[in-house]
């Protein structure tokens, strides 16, 4: 193009799938009567398919001015037909001077590719298919690759894995550039290394140098492959559906529990064992801290049938229920030695179970009950992180399905202190395991997740007192240690940084019981829970009794 200061070609994207075509420009700035700086930067070319002659990012003309033709990137990729091809990051033809190296960039991401001349390319990024072995040559350069720039500058040599494809071990080599000229300088050498990332899991340290005309990279011999420590990220969205599973097994032992001796106690005539049904609701805001964080906001319900009857020693109470949960979350991870990773998902789980409790009879102020649930089902989980992204730019995404059980037992004393006030002091123990599953990541990497197991005490109290026959309010408090919890995962047989939810958590509860009538088979319980420590958040629930 011409014009009356300066000439410019920047910002074009060019995609050729198939086709033939002579020379392909980015962009390309011509200004033949004109002084001053032209420019043909910042284009992009990426070839997917088709034959091509020449390759140039950006170029540009000017015989009486200075060229820049810096920062384009191309892109090679699939099976183009590239053998009579010069690739150019940049170009300049007849300028008095001018830059045409600075921050050019050749992407290559397959194997097998035979060009005719390269040059101009500060930066080479290497993608390793998975259909490349130890030994393999990515791309084989007929004529002249020139890695240098200049005032004595090299390229950067850069190198990525596909995912899927097997661990390379220490010493094996692959051939980048097998070369009929291979042009380099003293900043790259036997001495010079690069890093090389696997997908988003395994990073390799590579030591690149030439040998006859060819560029190699070779695992280095004093440092095996070690795991991404972002890698963290996948076990924070894993163990977020443990967490969901956790309020599942809170609500089955607390306000389950409650609404069904409750609905099955108003539902008996004289000690029978008439059927009643309940069922209870929570909901809210949660963050665990696992080391670094997830942020979930849930809801969770269950709904069952519940029988009481009188035995000689006091009152039993039993009943199957159906429970189901749904939640999103987000994850953010912070490392001492990488970028930060945040990510987002969501989880649902759907299962059932069986609840029971025997209310002993009153000894002295009060009576001594025991309480079990036993649950499985279901759970689901969708995470994704646009931070984690393997050198093909595909954001690490997984789907996962697995089984989950639990069950509690729990004791406690509820202290008849007056006619209208009580006090209700329990321990109880949860149990909850989330099997493991192995997926693959949208970039290819293997995952295995591990059995993921909760293994807490929860010490509390309850305070109530009854207002009349319809409003009787409520406060407690309770501690819970969390003694694993803990999310471990490998990829490719290399253990990754496992997030854990063990810990202190404080709770803190208000709530009010409500009988709009005592002729209406039917009462609510209102609820407010605040969590500090280990899980910080609030919920709320709501616990439904009805009388058939």
């Amino acid at each position: 193009m011409v014009g009356p200061a300066s000439a410019t070609a920047s910002g074009n994207t060019v995609n050729l799938s198939g086709g033939t075509i002579s020379n392909l420009y980015g962009g390309y700035a011509v200004a033949n009567y004109l002084g001053g700086t032209h420019t043909a930067s910042g284009n992009i070319i990426n070839i997917s398919g088709g034959t091509v002659g020449s390759v140039i990012g950006g170029a540009v003309t000017a015989p009486y001015g200075t060229g820049v033709a810096t920062n384009n990137i191309v892109t090679i990729s699939g099976s183009p037909d590239l053998s009579a091809a010069n690739l150019y990051g940049g170009y300049l033809s007849m300028t008095t001077s001018g830059d045409a190296f600075t921050g050019n960039t050749l992407n290559v991401k397959t194997s097998g590719l035979t060009v005719n001349n390269i040059a101009n390319f500060q930066y080479l990024n290497f993608y390793l298919p998975s259909s490349l072995s130890a030994g393999d040559t990515v791309m084989t350069v007929t004529g002249t690759a020139d890695l240098t720039g200049s005032s004595g500058r090299s390229s950067v040599i850069n190198v990525g894995i596909d995912g899927s494809s097997s661990p390379l071990q220490i010493g094996d080599t692959v051939t980048l550039i097998d070369a009929g000229t291979l042009i380099t300088n003293s900043g790259l050498n036997s001495s010079a290394s690069g890093t090389g990332m696997q997908g988003v899991t395994l990073v390799y340290n590579f030591d690149i140098t030439t040998e006859n005309n060819k560029l190699l990279a070779t695992v280095s011999a004093d440092a095996v492959p070690t795991v991404n420590e972002q890698t963290k990220a996948l076990s924070e969205g894993f163990v977020s559906g443990m967490g969901m599973v956790t309020q599942g097994a809170d609500v089955a032992a607390g306000q389950g529990m409650d609404s069904a001796v409750s609905a099955a106690k108003g539902g008996s005539a004289a000690g029978g064992g008439a059927m009643a049904g309940f069922g209870a609701v929570s909901g809210g805001s949660m963050r665990y801290n696992t080391g670094s964080h997830v942020d979930m906001h849930s809801a969770s319900l269950m709904a069952g049938l519940a029988w009481g009857t009188n035995v000689p020693l006091g009152r039993v109470t039993f009943g199957p229920f159906f429970e189901y949960g749904t939640g999103s979350y987000s994850t953010y991870n912070s490392f001492s030695g990488a970028a930060s990773v945040e990510g987002d998902g969501s989880t649902r789980y759907e299962g059932g179970g069986v609840l029971g409790r025997m209310d002993l009879d009153d000894t002295g102020p009060g009576h001594i009950y025991i309480e079990a649930s036993a649950r499985a089902g279901k759970l689901h989980n969708e995470y994704e992180s646009s931070d984690l992204r393997d050198a093909a730019g595909r954001s690490a995404e997984y789907d996962s399905s697995s089984m989950y059980y639990g069950a509690h037992l729990g004791t406690g004393y509820v202290w008849n202190m007056t006619e209208n006030a009580s006090l209700d002091l329990s321990g109880k123990y949860f149990w909850t395991r989330q099997e493991g599953d192995s997926v693959t990541l949208s970039t290819g990497d293997p995952i295995d997740f591990k059995d993921v197991d909760s293994s807490r005490l929860r010490l509390g109290s309850r305070f109530s007192y009854m207002v009349n026959e319809y409003i009787t309010p409520y406060i407690g408090a309770a501690y819970e240690h969390e003694f694993d919890g803990k999310a471990r995962a490998s990829t490719n047989g290399y253990d990754m940084k496992a997030p854990s939810m063990g810990g202190d958590t404080g709770i803190g509860e208000l709530g009010i019981v409500y009988k709009p009538s005592a002729s209406l088979p039917v009462s609510f319980d209102l609820g407010v829970q605040n969590a500090v420590g280990k899980r910080e958040g609030v919920t709320g629930s709501l616990q439904i009794k009805y009388e058939f």
